[in-house]
Order: C-alpha cells, then structure tokens, then sequence
C-alpha cells in the first residue's frame, strides 16, 4: 500500500512538474499577472505599495526598481505603471485577453488587453524578459489605437 502511495504521489508531481513547464510562457505569465493584479486592486489592495512577494515572481528586479525610483520622485508617479492609467474599471477584473507574443532569445513581446467593451478597454504593449524562474513582466506601454 504504501508503495502504492509513493508512486501515486510521484506520478502526481511529475504531472504538476510538467504542467508548469507547458505554462511557462509570456502569454500565461502576463495573463496570470494581470488577473491577480486586478483582483487584488478590486479587493482594495495595493501590489506596489505593500510590496507583495508575488510582485517578484512576475516583474524583473530592474522594473520594480524602476518604479519605485518613479514613486519616491518628485513628481511622483500619476499612473498605475502596469495598467497605464490613473485607475483602473471593474470591467477588466474578469476580462484580460493576450496577444501571440513574439520571442527573440530571452526577450518578448505582445499585447495584453484589458476588459471586453471597445468603449471601456485599456490595452497595453507589454514587454518580458526569461530568467532562471519564467517570463516576467519587464516593461509596460501603452498601445496606440
């Protein structure tokens, strides 16, 4: 029986090992980072100004870096640097759609945008870098219509 269990467990792992790599992707990473992201701001949470841990599992040390240089300024920061905007529409919670992105080496890029009404639509030029642990966000534009 036990033996049973160990090879059971063993298979599952290998099973979640593999799913993770096949999800491993700029669309899936800007794709998951965007719908927690508005989550936890609907949920009246701030990512950036609480330092959230997942931050770092989705945006490369050198844009985190980056922004906060942005908020301590004297100017501050006007806009939510990932959603490129001053706020945000619950419209987008649910509703994050990506971009075939294109790959050269360890770069890539593609579009992500954000809720369904053409009228109520944020949609941005996103930027990611590959290191040791995925793709993670590394710059954010706004795209032009």
């Amino acid at each position: 029986m036990k033996k049973w269990l160990l090879a059971l467990g063993m298979a599952l792992f290998a099973l979640h090992a593999g799913a993770a790599e096949q999800i491993n992707d700029p669309q899936t990473a800007s794709k998951n980072f965007y719908s927690w992201y508005l989550s936890a701001l609907s949920k009246d949470e701030s990512p950036i100004d609480e330092h959230d841990p997942l931050l770092n599992e989705y945006v490369t040390p050198q844009l985190l870096q980056k922004i906060y240089v942005l908020i301590k300024s004297p100017d501050g920061m006007d806009d939510d640097y990932f959603l490129q905007d001053q706020d945000y529409s619950d419209a987008w919670v649910d509703h994050v759609s990506v971009s075939r992105f294109t790959i050269n080496g360890d770069t890539a890029s593609g579009d992500v945008t954000l809720g369904n009404d053409p009228d109520d639509q944020q949609q941005l030029l996103i930027t990611m870098h590959r290191d040791r642990k995925g793709w993670k966000i590394d710059d954010v534009g706004k795209e032009n219509k």
